[in-house]
């Protein structure tokens, strides 16, 4: 399901198009060679040493990306911030600077800084932006001035952060859910967009100014509905973009305040999503929401016209422009592709006369920030492919994949593709967990079982694996209880006692905080009826008196969400219930988690996502003493529908082998 905060992804990208992820397919597109810079296959730029290229990934996929480009070495390194770090930066990363000898990247959805040694790439720490009861203030832009970080976030905050120590100072509040934020002129300006209210109250409408030596807000500047992007420019000038009440209706412009006396000096009648400054001269780019075309127009800041229509002048087609910078040593701008959102995106550097001069092809999952630096790095990580057949303590092949009805199914995050057999479902799941990229089990029952390349042995007293899902953390009540995006999945273990490397010996279930008490519902039975037509909403029936249905809705539009590959009309699963976990909270859907013992239950980087041998039992629930397993089986545990977010559907990544040895 993983859509609890609808407007957070709707925000998530530098460009509002990203909304338009959840309505597209993965296509194929035609082969692209990696460099395109001419002939030679070289890559240059004036008085550039390296460039760092962030990428966003998936709202709740965790796969946000950090790659390098060396112009000295002439050599890029996709993986930059994994291969230096062993990890991953998180889950929709939306900003990135480097100020000093450090680079910052704000983690929206994981609510963190991520603070690097420039010189070496290792992560000197990562800056928790959590409120005090717990929950994410969702950080979303980062400015900096005099030793000091400003981070602005979604919950209505600035953060000012000490770039020497690393720390917290201090905390005020601005407006609704701060989209920006830029100096100038010893004031912070941070756009208010009120982007999470659509629902509620509307859209902010204004630019919060702060001054930086008392760090205190100072006054609201009203600019126009859901303001975003914003730059300083020359003579005192702050420069922002209002993205209107009804994005579809264009209702969004450009528009320069004076920083000297705080007030708006002109709103331009150019329909402007995003942009970039370099001198006198903006890059505009705009969409039309009626004719779907984009554009990106060179404008004069000084005369307030346009000065070409069309940056691009050599015949370039930019499919889905997602971020445009400017190259502030060369002169050069960058525009990133981002095609359908759920492919490695591109990165293209033109000349000021609009002429493509190179292009990095494949270089992220939805590239948002270019930062460029004069001076070289000591790190010489570059591109070396894992072997995905080289043993490792992650799992390595997908034994069965059974998943339920869902919103994802029949996608590729289910491992579909159209006219995908059984078999072939089978074979793209396991590239999927290689990968580590999200699969999702569907509705309750859902099943996939892995396996690993050696046995995960039982070592009492600690936790023996670890299950990477996708939930995350949002809300605390107070009261302990976390809440977030949390869908709960039963874990079972089995040992290959009769040695035929399959799934087919005892299984047992993995005792979780539930388990034993009335939070559950043993021996429950579920079925889901084939729909028709095949777009239909997917009805289901229990052995418990009960039905309803897994219900189609406007983000996932594929023909059908009953599993295209399965020839039988009608799917039984049989398990564990557990009860209801998600609760509508002011529109908003929140998933609590349980305490510990389920998959996609706890965020990945957490205690809870680890799991031990020690908690199975039998299926009369008498403990049983494994020394080691072959085996991992989870489904979901929770049949719920969660309004217009969906069903609740428990996803994995990959399961890790705490015990692996080489």
């Amino acid at each position: 399901m993983k859509e609890s905060i609808l407007y957070n992804i709707y925000q998530s990208g530098k460009y509002l198009s990203l909304l338009l992820f959840f309505l597209i397919a993965c296509d194929d597109l035609e082969d692209k060679p990696s460099l395109v810079p001419g002939e030679s296959g070289d890559v240059y730029e004036t008085g550039t040493a390296e460039m760092y290229i962030l990428s966003e990934g998936l709202f709740n996929q965790n796969n946000s990306s950090l790659a390098r480009y060396s112009f000295n070495q002439q050599k890029r390194t996709s993986n930059y911030f994994s291969a230096n770090n062993q990890r991953g930066l998180g889950d929709t990363a939306n900003d990135m600077a480097i100020y000093g000898n450090k680079i910052y990247i704000v983690v929206n959805v994981s609510s963190t800084v991520e603070v690097i040694d420039f010189t070496t790439g290792k992560s000197i720490r990562q800056i928790q932006m959590l409120r005090d009861n717990g929950s994410s203030r969702q950080p979303r832009s980062i400015a900096f001035d005099k030793d000091k970080a400003y981070v602005c976030s979604f919950d209505g905050t600035v953060a000012r952060i000490d770039t020497t120590s690393l720390e917290i100072e201090a905390i005020i509040t601005a407006g609704r859910n701060p989209d920006d934020i830029c100096v100038q002129n010893n004031k912070l300006y941070v756009s208010n967009s009120g982007s999470l209210d659509y629902s509620g109250p509307g859209v902010d409408n204004t630019v919060s100014v702060i001054d930086i030596t008392t760090f205190k807000e100072t006054k609201k500047i009203e600019v126009g509905p859901n303001p975003g992007k914003i730059l300083p420019g020359l003579e005192d000038a702050v420069y922002v973009v209002t993205q209107g009440a009804d994005i579809e209706a264009g209702d969004y412009h450009l528009v320069r305040i004076d920083s000297r006396t705080d007030v708006v000096t002109n709103t331009y009648d150019e329909k402007a999503l995003s942009f970039t400054i370099d001198g006198p001269i903006a890059y505009l780019y705009t969409y039309d929401y009626q004719t779907k075309a984009s554009a990106i127009k060179v404008f004069d800041l000084t005369t307030g016209t346009v000065i070409r229509d069309n940056f691009i002048t050599d015949g370039t087609i930019i499919q889905t422009p997602f971020s445009i910078q400017t190259n502030p040593f060369s002169g050069n701008i960058y525009i990133t592709e981002a095609y359908n959102y759920t492919i490695k995106g591109d990165v293209l550097c033109f000349n000021q006369q609009g002429q493509l001069q190179y292009r990095l092809n494949e270089i992220g999952l939805n590239p948002n920030t270019i930062v460029f630096s004069d001076k070289a790095s000591q790190n010489d990580a570059s591109d070396i492919p894992d072997d995905p057949n080289a043993p490792s303590a992650f799992a390595n092949k997908v034994l069965e994949y059974m998943p339920a009805p869902g919103q994802f199914i029949n996608t590729t995050t289910s491992a579909y593709e159209d006219g995908f057999s059984a078999e072939q479902v089978l074979e793209r799941a396991t590239e999927k967990l290689k990968k580590k990229s999200v699969i999702s089990l569907g509705g309750f029952g859902g099943t996939i079982t892995v396996g690993f390349h050696q046995p995960i042995r039982n070592i009492k007293g600690e936790y023996d694996f670890k299950i990477l899902g996708n939930a995350s953390y949002n809300q605390n009540t107070g009261t302990g209880a976390l809440g977030g995006s949390a869908e709960p999945g039963i874990v079972l273990v089995s040992k290959d006692v009769n040695g035929n490397g399959l799934p087919d010996d005892e299984w047992y279930e993995l005792a979780g905080s539930e388990y034993g008490k009335d939070t559950e519902t043993r021996g429950y039975e579920i079925t889901y009826h084939r729909p028709q037509p095949a777009n239909g909403d997917v009805r289901w029936t229990d052995n418990q008196g009960g039905e309803g249905y897994i219900y189609r809705n406007t983000y996932h539009q594929q023909d059908s969400y009953y599993p295209n590959w399965i020839e039988e009309d009608e799917i039984t699963f049989r398990g564990t219930r557990l009860k209801d976990n998600a609760v509508n909270e002011g529109g908003t859907w929140v998933g609590y988690c349980y305490p510990w013992g389920y998959a996609d239950n706890h965020p990945y980087n957490t205690e809870h996502c680890q799991f031990k041998i020690d908690w199975a039992v039998t299926q009369n629930g008498r403990p049983v003493a494994l020394d080691e397993i072959d085996f991992i089986r989870i489904y979901t545990a929770v049949n719920q529908n969660v309004g217009w977010t969906g069903e609740i559907s428990t996803e994995i990544m990959t399961i890790e082998d705490l015990h692996f040895e080489k």
